[in-house]
């Protein structure tokens, strides 16, 4: 045995070989979690986009509609269906103060407004005093499309959910035109003292614009619009 090498019974160490020490746990890579753990995400959750907020209706249909429609039903009856003086008609009114109009050389006030009242004016008065209180008590202002096209000049008010000026406006264009249904047909009778010569057809005309302005003033029905900001 020859002392400072290898004697025997000890192994020789071959080529390459490397001393076995602690076994090291293999480093994680990238992306790597361990078994039995939820995974972690690698980038931040990205919420869904929010859809724009849909905006509620302004107004829908209410209990000023009855009265409203009804109106339209009773002044349409009285001024074409019904007769106005005696056995004549509401055309053959018309005809017949046209004529005296055309014959006549010098026509006083009260003359002038009954000339103007047949036909244009009482067509005009019923128009506006029936037709708008259907559409404001029905509701059809609803919608930021139908406030464009029909809103007139209180848009900016609607637009802003106040439904208020409108109603106040609609009702006074239809009172001033029930009043002037009454004024004219008293100028027709000499100042009321011949009323009784009147028809159904001037009384339901009345009584439908007075039930269009009563719809007016009654309106549609404001819908809730709780937390909802206007544009």
């Amino acid at each position: 045995m020859t002392y400072g090498g290898p004697g025997q019974g000890y192994p020789q160490q071959q080529p390459g070989w490397q001393p076995q020490g602690p076994q090291q746990s293999p480093q994680p890579q990238h992306g790597w979690q361990p078994q039995g753990q939820p995974p972690q995400q690698l980038y931040p959750q990205q919420l869904p986009p929010q859809l724009p907020q849909q905006e509620p209706p302004l107004t829908l249909p209410g209990w000023g509609a009855v009265p409203a429609v009804l109106g339209i039903v009773l002044a349409a009856l009285g001024m074409f269906a019904l007769n106005w003086i005696d056995e004549a008609s509401f055309a053959e009114v018309t005809k017949s103060i046209d004529q005296a109009a055309s014959s006549a050389t010098n026509l006083d006030g009260n003359g002038k407004l009954v000339d103007i009242y047949f036909p244009i004016g009482a067509i005009i008065a019923l128009m506006l005093a029936a037709v708008p209180p259907a559409m404001w008590s029905l509701g059809v202002l609803r919608s930021r499309e139908s406030i464009r096209k029909r809103g007139g000049i209180m848009k900016k008010s609607l637009s802003e959910g106040n439904t208020t000026p409108t109603r106040i406006m609609i009702t006074v264009i239809a009172g001033l035109c029930l009043l002037y249904h009454v004024i004219s047909l008293l100028m027709l009778t000499d100042s009321g003292e011949h009323l009784d010569q009147l028809g159904p057809g001037p009384w339901l005309l009345v009584a439908g614009a007075a039930m269009s302005t009563l719809g007016a003033a009654i309106g549609p029905r404001v819908a809730r619009r709780p937390g909802y900001q206007p544009h």
